[in-house]
């Protein structure tokens, strides 16, 4: 596997300590940059970002300031966490340098984390302000708290995770002892990022087939076979091999109006949706086509991910892209709307699923619970489910007389036809 390019970032003691605990991680290759102050981290990573896979900031401030400034995205970057450990250490130099020291202001640390380390380490004597914070706090406002608490007690002594903030406090002559991460915290950060980036490599380059297939209108059979379908199946094909090239795969007829294109989940999710491929087909080949996707950790398994979604795709009745993936999730791509993400095998509705056994399928009950939460609506009539499930009134007023028996739909009213007609039941999904 290629090394990952980790950029260490931060004041120069607390990245030599990354440093040392990149030792054991030869998967990464450590580029570090050192800074004075955090706003260094701007420059730094506009002069840089393209050299480095990953950043790996020595503390929250650093990091808080690359995700506050849109700098850097929360998948690109992190820090290891500050736990009740390294606050723990750092009061036990201070007892073993000051004995009587009880108050301290204390910045960027939960208030939780404190009270899980006062509570078991019996220091119920010793007493915190603090200053906790999430997002990107200036040292000077961090510096002004220090100072204003230590005027109102002068005996307080100023604990600080931020080197320029523990700089500029003693500096005034305030005690002040700074808090770093331990190196468990590190190596343990350090952890997750290897599985995390041996994940993202695995699935990256997964197995995926891009499905396409002409929607067969009411062309004659002479039509069919003739030379201006050939005509057009030339076009069609010209502008699949375009896209194969585009996402570095390979292109593969099947048969008579039937194409594949494989190639790896990596660069499928690298590329926009391929709505594109719809229109143009439509346009310039003059054949409308349906487009589908299937992921998988073999051949075997893509294809026969790819055909599902293209079956799935045959009963939709507006124009998506359906894609299944290798947990059989199948999430259905729409042009001008998010995506819904549904499965027979959801955790979140096997409990459902169990109790309709044998009279609906789980996929069903996944894809009515998906859908009442992509529109939010709990209340339902069998036209809504009928369109959601791409079935009949009848199949859905069925289904919905089956949840309701199971306890998973309550009746709650009528809805009246504008033509004459029975009036439709509304149902209350219990989802």
């Amino acid at each position: 596997m290629v090394k990952i390019r980790l950029g260490l970032v931060g004041p120069k003691d607390s990245v030599q300590i990354i440093e040392k605990m990149g030792r054991f991680f030869p998967e990464f290759e450590l580029i570090s940059f050192y800074y004075e102050r955090t706003e260094e981290t701007h420059d730094i990573l506009n002069a840089y970002k393209n050299r480095v896979d990953l950043w790996l900031f020595s503390g929250q401030a650093p990091y808080a300031y690359a995700i506050h400034n849109n700098l850097l995205t929360e998948e690109e970057a992190f820090f290891p966490p500050l736990h009740g450990s390294s606050l723990l250490g750092t009061l036990m130099e201070i007892f073993h340098k000051q004995k009587q020291a009880s108050f301290f202001t204390l910045d960027t640390i939960d208030t939780e984390e404190i009270e899980a380390v006062k509570e078991s380490y019996t220091l119920d004597d010793v007493s915190f302000i603090t200053y906790p914070y999430t997002g990107y706090k200036s040292s000077d406002e961090i510096i002004q708290f220090h100072i204003e608490e230590s005027r109102k007690n002068p005996g307080t002594i100023a604990l600080t995770c931020i080197r320029n903030v523990y700089n500029e406090l003693k500096a005034h002559g305030i005690p002040v002892y700074r808090i770093t991460a331990s190196e468990f915290d590190i190596k343990e950060t350090l952890k997750y990022l290897r599985e995390r980036t041996n994940a993202a490599w695995y699935r990256n380059h997964q197995l995926a087939i891009l499905g396409v297939e002409t929607v067969e209108g009411s062309d004659s059979r002479e039509e069919y076979y003739s030379y201006r379908r050939k005509y057009k199946e030339l076009e069609l094909k010209r502008l699949l091999l375009r896209y194969a090239e585009e996402v570095k795969g390979a292109y593969l007829q099947m048969g008579d109006g039937m194409f594949l294109i494989f190639t790896t989940r990596g660069e499928m999710e690298s590329h926009a949706v391929p709505f594109f491929l719809i229109e143009e087909a439509k346009l310039q080949a003059k054949l409308p086509v349906r487009v589908a996707v299937g992921y998988g950790k073999s051949v075997m398994d893509a294809e026969e991910h790819v055909h599902q979604a293209l079956q799935q795709g045959r009963r939709a009745k507006e124009t998506v892209i359906i894609s299944v993936d290798e947990n059989n999730e199948a999430t259905e791509h729409f042009s001008e709307a998010a995506s819904l993400t549904y499965s027979a095998q959801r955790h979140d509705t096997e409990w459902a699923a169990e109790k309709v056994k044998g009279k609906i399928s789980p996929g069903a009950v996944s894809k009515i619970f998906s859908y009442a939460q992509y529109h939010q609506q709990l209340e339902v009539t069998s036209r809504d489910i009928a369109r959601w499930l791409t079935s009949t009134e009848r199949n859905a007023r069925r289904i919905l007389h089956e949840l309701e028996q199971a306890g998973l739909a309550k009746a709650v009213g009528e809805e009246q036809e504008v033509r004459r007609g029975r009036p439709r039941k509304v149902f209350a999904l219990q989802f």
